[in-house]
This record gives C-alpha cells, sequence and structure tokens, in this order.
C-alpha cells in the first residue's frame, strides 16, 4: 500500500505544477518538498498538509487512506457521485431547486430580484405558465423564501439593483411595481434575524462568472447547486472542500468582494424606494446616492463618470 509521501509524489505530478509553486501552496521551502518528492524521508505527513492538499485540488480525505487502486481512481477520475446534473427541463429544475434549498443557504442571485418577490408582484413578468404544477412550484417556492422564519442569506450585485431601479432598456417593471418590490423586500429582511441581504461589487475583484449565474450554497449539508446557461439545467455538486471554498469566499471578511451589508442594506433599499415613489430622474436620483448614501463609493463606481458628481 502506497505511503502519503508515495501519494504527495503521483498528486505533485498530477498537478503539473512546478516544484517552487507546490512549496509555495503548501508553505513549505523548495529543499523540503524536493526531499519529499525523492522519497528521501520516512516520515509520514502530517494531517495539516494531508488537509491543505484535500483543500487545493478538491481531493476527499480519503483519498490518503484508500486502498492503491481507489487512490488513482480518486487521483484521475471526477468521482460521479460528487457531480450531478438535473436535465428534467423548466418544471423538473424548479421543482428540484424548491426540494433542495433548505434553512442555511447562500444564494448569489444573478438579477434583482428574486423571483420569489417578482412573481408575488407582477407573476407573468417572463412567462405565464397554463402548467399547474409549474404554478404550484413557483408558488410553494416562493412562500418558503419570503416566510419569516426561513433562515437565508441573498447576495445580488450593485449592478443588478440599480439596473432594476432606474434602467430603461431590459427592466419590465412599472414604476408601482418597483415600488411593491421593493417594499415587500424591506418588509421581508427588516428586523428579521432569520435572514441577511447584502448587495456586492461585482467589479471588486473582476468576478465575471459564478455572480452572473443563480448558486445555491449550503455549507452544512456541503452540498451546492447552479443554473447552467441553459434555462432548464441543473448542476449539483456535492464536493464538501469546494463548497467551503466558494462559502468562505462570500462571507470571510479577506476573501469576499466589497459589499453592502446586511445590517444596512435595507436602509440602501428605503433611499432607492424614496428616489422611485418621488420619481425623480437618474440625475436626480444619482444625486441623492451620493448625498446620502453609506455607501457612497460603492454606487459610485456603477455610475458613469458623466454621473460621479458632488
Amino acid at each position: 500500500m502506497l505511503s502519503s509521501m508515495e501519494r504527495l509524489v503521483e498528486i505533485f505530478k498530477k498537478s503539473r505544477l512546478s516544484v517552487n509553486k507546490f512549496a509555495e501552496i503548501l508553505h513549505k521551502d523548495r529543499r523540503t518538498l524536493v526531499s519529499w518528492i525523492n522519497l528521501k524521508t520516512k516520515k509520514e505527513l502530517n494531517e495539516e498538509i494531508k488537509k491543505k492538499i484535500c483543500e487545493l485540488f478538491y481531493y476527499p480525505k480519503e483519498i490518503w487512506s484508500c486502498e492503491d487502486a481507489d487512490f488513482f481512481n480518486l487521483l484521475h477520475k471526477i468521482p460521479t457521485k460528487e457531480i450531478k446534473i438535473i436535465d428534467d427541463g423548466y418544471y423538473g429544475g424548479l421543482k428540484y431547486i424548491f426540494e433542495n434549498e433548505n434553512e442555511g443557504s447562500l444564494i448569489i442571485h444573478p438579477t434583482f430580484p428574486n423571483p420569489a418577490y417578482r412573481d408575488f408582484i407582477c407573476p407573468a413578468v417572463y412567462k405565464e405558465s397554463k402548467n399547474e404544477d409549474i404554478e404550484f412550484y413557483r408558488a410553494k417556492r416562493g412562500e418558503k423564501m419570503r416566510n419569516y422564519s426561513f433562515a437565508v442569506s441573498e447576495w445580488y450585485s450593485v449592478k443588478s439593483l440599480l439596473e432594476f431601479c432606474f434602467a430603461n432598456i431590459g427592466n419590465f417593471y412599472t414604476r408601482f411595481q418597483k415600488i411593491a418590490i421593493l417594499q415587500l423586500i424591506i418588509e421581508t429582511f427588516k428586523d428579521n434575524l432569520n435572514k441577511n441581504l447584502y448587495f456586492f461589487d461585482s467589479y471588486d475583484k473582476k468576478i465575471y462568472g459564478l455572480d452572473l449565474i443563480y448558486t445555491s450554497i449550503n455549507i452544512k449539508e456541503e452540498k451546492m447547486f447552479f443554473k447552467a446557461p441553459m434555462e432548464s439545467l441543473i448542476i449539483e455538486i456535492c464536493n464538501g472542500e469546494f463548497v467551503k471554498k466558494l462559502h468562505r469566499h462570500y462571507t470571510n471578511a479577506k476573501e469576499c468582494p466589497a459589499h453592502i451589508t446586511s445590517n444596512v442594506a435595507i436602509e440602501a433599499l428605503y433611499l432607492l424606494l424614496d428616489c422611485i415613489e418621488r420619481n425623480l430622474s437618474f440625475e436626480q436620483s444619482c444625486k441623492s446616492l451620493i448625498e446620502k448614501s453609506l455607501f457612497k463609493e460603492l454606487f459610485l463606481k456603477h455610475l458613469s463618470l458623466d454621473y460621479r458628481i458632488g
């Protein structure tokens, strides 16, 4: 049976990284790594290094203790049990989300607002279905998300929030629908310790991928899923290390993008609601945001240079 050092050698070969880079990511000096790779030491790897390698390359912890044949399978093949494709059409996808998006989920939305709030105010914005099963799950999911006790964290980009409020292209809401949706979201999240609302800067770390895809992460279940570009296709991932890494990106203060924190997100919505209720022009709204917002700089980054006044 291969020793942990011999397994390290195989993982190093599979990574195709240079010795210097591999040593760097393990926080070891080059000389130490070379002695390991050349099997000049009979010591076993400590648990910290094993854990680090699993985190970096998304290997299960069993890779260090399994039989040799299983080790090479884990090394060279993607475990099919960790990835699942749900391709059951619009109805199947809707049913899957309702049944699998459980309490404690962190949801990254590609656009504002969440359909749970949008469909409650204007159910025929995108499509009107005559399928009773589809309408049933759309309604039940909305009720679930809006339920006061349903614990969830929702992330939206500042860009999508401003587009909802002010864009003239690709915006399917009337002024009164915008007001009603903002009021509903404020009512749902205000003083609710079960729910958290964040608005992040999608330009902060050049995040142009997952922030544009509906992604739901549940750290307790070590499971996540996201919508593929095809509307009805969902990809489920149950790789614990990958899920933890992505979750940490949105919860660790040093890693997450700049954002409007949950405790003041409602204040931001109140400010935008006021602009819409008073029917201010975009220019007037920009001036109000700059004068009153606690996150002036975050809003300014999303405006054309012509509107960065004040």
